[in-house]
C-alpha cells in the first residue's frame, strides 16, 4: 500500500535534525521503502510503500515510531513526540443520546461521541494543506476531520448527521440479501447479504460499515449536531463486501487487515479536540478482551555477533518491553508479531541487512529434491513440444458432464468439474479449425472422478494414424516403458487420453544395455497394402519369424506402406537363404488377408 506523508506533519511527532533525504535513506534501508521524495513548495512529501502486514505503519504516527527506532542507527538523534492528553470527557457503556444494538461478532469496539453546535464550513488552512499534500481533496471541516484522523492515526473515522438518524437508534447487524443503499458517492448498491450495516430506528440502512457511509445520514451545510464514530469491525466481512461491490476505499483497506482496539479512544479524543463544540460523554462498548501478548525471545544468529544489550536496545526502541527472555509486544504490533522468529526479523532489519556479512555458503550441499511426477511431466512436455505439438490449457470447469456439480457455480457455463480432457480438446479443435492447416495439441491436467487424477491427452487434426501412433511410441521411448492406450477417431481429429499417473509408475531413466552383435543384420524395405489397423499389421509381421528384429515405418502412399524390416540373429550371420521364405510371405498380396 502506498501512502503519502508530508515532512512537516511527520515532524509534529518526531524530533530530529535529520534532513528529508536522510530520513528517506534510513527508512528505506531498515523500514518501509520510501520510493520517492517530492518537493512541494516549502515542504517535502514522502511516497512510502508499506507492506500489507504492517498496518501499524499506514499513518503519520506509525512512520514516526519507525523513525524513532531507525534514525539513531544512522547517527541522527530522534525522539518520539506522542502526547496523550488527559481528556476530562466521561466514558460510558450507555448514554442518553443514542440507543444501540450491536452484533458483538461483527464489531469488537463501538465508540462514538455526540458533538453539538457545529458550524459546517471550511477547514483551517493547515488541515486543508496537509490533506491536499496527501492527495485528498478538502471538502468541509467535518468530513476533513475524518480523513485527517485516518491519515494521522491509521484509524478510519466516520461522521453522521445526528438529526438524520431516526429515533436516534442504531442497530449494527448483517445485511439481508437484496437490501440496498445509496452511498456517499451517490451510487446505489444492492447487497448480497452478510455485509456489516447499520440501520436506524425507521429500519433504513444508513451505513455500509467500514467501507462508506450512506447518503441519507451524511453531513451537509445544515448539519448542527455530529455523531463522531470510531469502530473496529470484523476484517473478513469488510474484505468480502468491498470486493463483491468493487468498492475499494482507504477505510476498507485498513479495516480488512485488522486494527487494534487500543487505538480507538485516542483517535476519538483527538477528533473531539479538533471539532470543538459541546461534547457529550463518550459511548464506548468493548466486545473483545484486550490481552497482552508475550513471546519468549529465542537465539539470534545472523552471521554476526550482536550483544544482548544491543538486541534489547533495538527492541525497546520499537516499543517492546523486555523482562529477561520474555518480550511484551506493544499493542500496535500485536497483529503481526506472533512467533520468536518475528522478533529476530525485527532485530535484523533495525540492525541493518546491509550490515550483515555477505558470505557464500560453504560445506556439502543438501541433496536435490526429486518429484517423480514433476520430472516426467517436464520431460514429456519438452518432447512433445519438439515434435510439433502445442501445450493447451483448458478449464477444469465445464457446462455439461457426468462429474461433480458445484453448489455455487460461477455461471451456467461452469457448473461441473470435468471427468475427462477429451471434451475440452474437441471444443478447442472445433473453435480453431480452419485458422491454420493443422492443429496438434497436448495437455497434462487433472480430471475429477471425484478424486483428482492426472491425465495426458494428445489431439491432432492430422488423421494419419501411423504418424499419430509414432508420437505415442516416441513417448514410450522417452518414458523407458510400454503402456496401454487407445486412440479415438473423431470427425475432426484423433485423440489419445492416458492416465498419466499410471504410466509414470513404470517410467525409468535406466536403460538396458545390449552388446553390439558381431553379426550384421539384413535390412530390407518392403511395400505392403494396409487393410485394417496398423497395429494388427505389425503384430502379424512380427509373428512371421523371431528373426524379424525391428520394423520401421518409412512412408505411406494411399493404402500402400513402405516398411523397413531388420532381420538379425545374435548367434550367427544370416544369409539370403535364411530369410527368403519369410520375405516371400511378407510380399504375398494375400498376406494381409489371412
Amino acid at each position: 500500500m502506498q501512502i503519502l506523508i508530508p515532512d512537516s506533519w511527520l515532524r509534529e511527532f518526531i524530533k530530529t535534525d535529520a534532513t528529508p533525504k536522510q530520513i528517506q535513506m534510513a527508512l528505506s534501508l531498515c523500514g518501509p521503502s520510501v520510493d520517492r521524495l517530492h518537493k512541494k513548495g516549502r515542504d517535502y512529501v514522502y511516497d512510502i510503500e508499506v507492506t500489507t502486514n504492517r498496518v501499524d505503519m499506514m499513518s503519520v504516527v506509525g512512520i514516526a515510531r519507525e523513525c524513532a527506532a531507525i534514525l539513531p542507527r544512522f547517527g541522527y538523534p530522534a525522539k518520539l513526540k506522542l502526547q496523550i492528553k488527559n481528556s476530562k470527557i466521561q466514558i460510558n457503556s450507555k448514554v442518553q443520546y443514542l440507543n444501540v444494538q450491536i452484533d458483538k461478532e461483527l464489531c469488537s469496539r463501538f465508540s462514538t461521541a455526540l458533538i453539538n453546535n457545529i458550524k459546517v464550513g471550511e477547514s483551517p488552512a493547515l488541515v486543508k494543506q496537509r490533506l491536499e499534500l496527501c492527495g485528498i481533496r478538502a471538502i468541509n471541516n467535518v468530513v476533513d476531520v475524518s480523513n485527517y484522523l485516518m491519515l494521522e492515526m491509521g484509524q478510519p473515522v466516520h461522521t453522521f448527521d445526528y438529526d438524520k438518524i431516526a429515533g436516534h437508534k442504531m442497530i449494527l447487524r448483517e445485511s439481508k440479501k437484496g437490501k440496498s443503499l445509496i452511498t456517499l458517492d451517490e451510487k446505489k448498491h444492492v447487497l448480497k447479504g452478510g455485509d456489516i450495516v447499520i440501520e436506524d430506528g425507521s429500519g433504513k440502512i444508513i451505513d455500509l460499515c467500514g467501507i462508506m457511509g450512506g447518503q441519507n445520514s451524511a453531513v451537509d451545510e445544515n448539519t448542527k449536531n455530529v455523531l463522531l464514530f470510531v469502530q473496529i469491525y470484523e476484517p473478513s466481512h469488510i474484505r468480502k463486501t468491498s470486493m463483491s461491490l468493487a468498492l475499494r476505499t482507504d477505510a476498507a483497506v485498513l479495516f480488512e487487515k485488522g486494527l487494534a482496539t487500543e487505538n480507538v479512544l485516542p483517535t476519538l479524543k483527538k477528533g473531539i479536540e479538533m471539532f470543538g463544540g459541546t461534547t457529550h460523554p463518550i459511548l464506548d462498548i468493548l466486545n473483545a478482551k484486550e490481552t497482552t501478548k508475550i513471546i519468549k525471545l529465542g537465539k539470534i544468529d545472523l552471521g554476526v555477533e550482536i550483544k544482548q544489550s544491543e538486541v534489547e536496545s533495538i527492541l525497546k526502541s520499537l516499543g517492546f518491553e523486555i523482562s529477561g527472555m520474555e518480550v511484551k509486544i506493544p499493542w500496535w504490533r500485536k497483529l503481526d508479531i506472533d512467533i520468536p522468529e518475528d522478533l529476530v526479523e525485527e532485530v535484523a532489519r533495525i540492525y541493518g541487512y546491509h550490515n550483515l556479512p555477505s558470505v557464500l555458503i560453504t560445506g556439502k550441499l543438501p541433496p536435490p529434491s526429486y518429484d517423480k511426477t514433476f520430472y516426467w511431466e517436464s520431460k514429456v512436455k519438452s518432447a512433445l513440444s519438439h515434435w510439433g505439438f502445442t501445450e493447451a490449457y483448458t478449464y477444469s470447469l465445464v457446462d455439461k458432464d457426468n462429474g461433480l456439480k458445484l453448489k455455487n457455480p460461477l455461471s451456467t457455463e461452469w457448473e461441473y468439474l470435468r471427468t475427462n480432457l477429451t471434451n475440452s480438446h474437441l471444443k478447442i479443435i472445433t473453435e480453431n479449425m480452419g485458422r491454420v492447416p493443422e492443429l496438434n495439441f497436448f495437455e497434462i491436467a487433472n480430471v475429477y472422478l471425484p478424486y483428482e487424477e492426472l491425465h495426458l491427452i494428445l489431439s491432432s487434426t492430422n488423421k494419419d494414424m501411423t504418424k499419430f501412433k509414432g508420437v505415442i511410441e516416441g513417448l514410450e521411448l522417452e518414458l523407458g516403458s510400454k503402456f496401454d492406450y487407445r486412440i479415438d477417431i473423431y470427425d475432426t481429429c484423433l485423440i489419445c487420453e492416458i492416465n498419466f499417473e499410471i504410466i509414470i509408475k513404470s517410467a525409468t531413466t535406466t536403460k538396458q544395455f545390449t552388446p553390439i552383435s558381431k553379426f550384421s543384420p539384413i535390412i530390407e524395405d518392403i511395400n505392403i497394402n494396409l487393410i485394417g489397423s496398423y497395429e494388427e499389421l505389425i503384430k502379424k509381421i512380427k509373428a512371421v519369424s523371431p528373426l524379424i528384429n525391428n520394423i520401421e515405418f518409412i512412408e505411406k502412399y494411399g493404402d500402400k506402406l513402405t516398411l523397413r524390416i531388420t532381420y538379425h540373429d545374435s548367434n550367427r550371420q544370416l544369409a539370403n537363404e535364411d530369410i527368403a521364405s519369410f520375405r516371400k510371405i511378407l510380399i504375398d498380396p494375400d498376406f494381409h488377408k489371412s
